[in-house]
């Protein structure tokens, strides 16, 4: 007899450690994570059918070495398959964060952008990922990380 198991479409928000600022979480990160869960569960209405099955996971980065064998660039990076999506960190302020979709560029994706990127994620074709450069955003923080408590709360 046969065990038929079902196809999985892996989902991994990376997210990088942050020092201790004062509040109790990284808000974009929450934020992200929130929207992100809700595409899920939205797709995975669709993907029963094709016999495919979501796994979303959720992984703090804590150290420059743990975000160059991740291979992420910023944070937090949405992984789909083998599909990257992640903001460009802007220099007003911490939490600036600037995403990329389909010609227009938000301050945050929304649940729609979000549930396009997991079906891209879907049809993603494997490829070889180069060595990527971190960017000074995720190098800044994690360097701080090591001198100081965190405290982001998105474990």
């Amino acid at each position: 007899m046969e065990v038929q198991t079902k196809n999985t479409l892996r989902v991994v928000l990376y997210q990088v450690e942050m020092p201790t600022t004062g509040s109790n979480s990284c808000s974009a990160c929450d934020s992200v994570q929130g929207t992100l869960i809700s595409a899920i569960q939205e797709v995975q209405k669709l993907f029963v059918h094709l016999g495919y099955e979501i796994l979303f996971r959720s992984t703090t980065v804590q150290t420059i070495e743990e975000a160059e064998n991740a291979q992420i660039v910023a944070s937090p990076t949405i992984r789909v398959g083998n599909l990257d999506f992640y903001p460009d960190h802007r220099e007003d302020g911490p939490e600036a964060r600037e995403w990329t979709w389909n010609g227009s560029t938000v301050a945050e994706p929304n649940k729609e952008t979000l549930m396009e990127v997991l079906l891209k994620g879907y049809f993603e074709p494997k490829k070889a990922r180069g060595k990527l450069e971190l960017s000074p955003y995720i190098l800044n923080h994690l360097k701080e990380s090591g001198m100081t408590k965190p405290n982001c709360g998105c474990d």
